[in-house]
């Protein structure tokens, strides 16, 4: 009984195994969604703006402390996020609003 379990086990997973994706030559996995609108961008794994159009960039606007003894606001470049959200950059202190451009 055990080893017709064992067989089984073995079996299984093989076929789920196989049925994975498939890695390339540099040992990475290329998910593609093949929806027609246009390539895939290797870098962020994010379907590429049409020709023309330049992506969606967001940044971190923080209001500083009153012990920073100025009124400039501080900001950064931040990870595309809810626009109005709350965000935080590196090195800064306190948290900041998230804005697009």
């Amino acid at each position: 009984m055990r080893a017709m379990i064992l067989c089984l086990a073995l079996v299984l997973t093989a076929g789920a195994a196989r049925s994975g994706p498939v890695a390339t030559d540099d040992g990475l996995l290329h998910l593609v969604q093949d929806d027609g609108s246009g390539t895939i961008n290797s870098e962020s794994k994010r379907p590429a703006p049409p020709p023309g159009m330049r992506p969606q960039r967001f940044y971190c606007v923080i209001d500083p402390p009153a012990s920073a003894e100025t009124d400039d606001k501080w900001s950064c470049p931040a990870r595309p996020g809810r626009v109005g959200g709350r965000c935080r950059c590196a090195g800064m202190v306190g948290s900041g609003t998230l804005y697009a451009y």
